[in-house]
């Protein structure tokens, strides 16, 4: 058995004189790293809406704070800046609804909403995490909106959506032992 070392086969990129990144590159560099899909909801004047969202985490547990990044010109973010909102964690049975809050409805998918006093929320989301605005700051074309999380909930047996390079997917299925074990022999 020999070791060999794995080279990764990098495609290296120099900014453009003048230029500190073409964007398009960029973009597909960042694709390249595999994120989850949320819809960010919220009420205005008695209508639920959301906006499909991939830049979502975690910022802190005390107090309990995440964080989404919002386009600066989403017609969303003057609504997010001063009222209740909620994160749905989509589930991979869930591309429809992404689609629609993305701006390309699936023509006979409905959105089923739960109400509560909170944020409406998108039923049978995997997680979701009801929030009011903490604090925005610059990020350039876009707007990092973090919410003190005030209510919460998942389901353990969910699945997530996934997107990566631009194509919608979910995890793969679990391989039987046997079958991971004959890669180590």
């Amino acid at each position: 058995m020999t070791d060999t070392m794995w080279e990764p086969k990098i495609r290296a990129q120099q900014p453009e004189a003048g230029s500190p990144t073409d964007p398009r590159q960029l973009r597909d560099a960042l694709g390249a790293f595999a994120t989850g899909v949320v819809v960010v909801t919220y009420r205005s004047e008695g209508t639920d809406y959301g906006v499909t969202v991939n830049s979502f985490t975690s910022v802190s547990m005390d107090p309990p704070l995440v964080l989404v990044s919002i386009q600066r010109t989403s017609r969303a973010l003057s609504c997010l800046l001063d009222r209740p909102f909620a994160v749905n964690v989509l589930g991979d049975d869930q591309l429809a609804t992404a689609l629609r809050f993305a701006g390309k409805p699936q023509d006979a998918h409905r959105v089923r909403w739960i109400d509560d006093d909170n944020a409406p929320r998108i039923s049978g989301s995997p997680a979701y995490f009801q929030c009011r605005p903490w604090a925005s700051y610059d990020g350039g074309d876009h707007v990092l909106v973090v919410g003190r999380v005030v209510s919460y909930g998942q389901q353990d047996d969910a699945r997530p959506l996934l997107f990566h390079r631009g194509k919608w997917g979910s995890l793969a299925e679990e391989q039987a032992d046997d079958a991971i074990g004959e890669g180590r022999r």
